[in-house]
């Protein structure tokens, strides 16, 4: 039950959101073991971000999850997101940020998990 929400300063297209998408379902699976038909995704691109004095490409993302990873998943996750984005977006590892916010209390369907 992931939310995974992006703000860049890159432009995404349809395309392009559809591309992350994918990997970033295939990452938290991989990473945290969320299954990829739980995972929702946010893009806000062309996002008014600043980063060590630059407005350069940049990109925060957050990581909202139902329960608590392993700090050994989220570091792998956080590696594969920054290989991810600097692939399809050219956005140096450098200039990514990863927040994780796991959470106890999570609705879905009119109720809660």
């Amino acid at each position: 039950m992931p939310f995974i929400n992006t703000k860049t300063t890159v432009s995404l297209s349809d395309a392009g959101k559809d591309t992350l998408t994918a990997a970033l379902g295939r990452i938290t699976r991989e990473c945290l073991g969320k299954g990829e038909n739980w995972v929702m995704t946010g893009y806000e691109d062309n996002a008014a971000l600043s980063f060590q004095g630059s407005s350069g490409p940049a990109a925060y993302i957050e990581v909202k999850s139902f329960g608590t990873p392993s700090a050994s998943g989220t570091s792998k996750m956080t590696a594969e997101i920054c290989a991810l984005f600097e692939k399809e977006l050219s956005i140096p590892a450098d200039r990514i940020y990863v927040s994780y916010y796991p959470t106890g209390m999570w609705g879905w369907n009119g109720s809660n998990f």
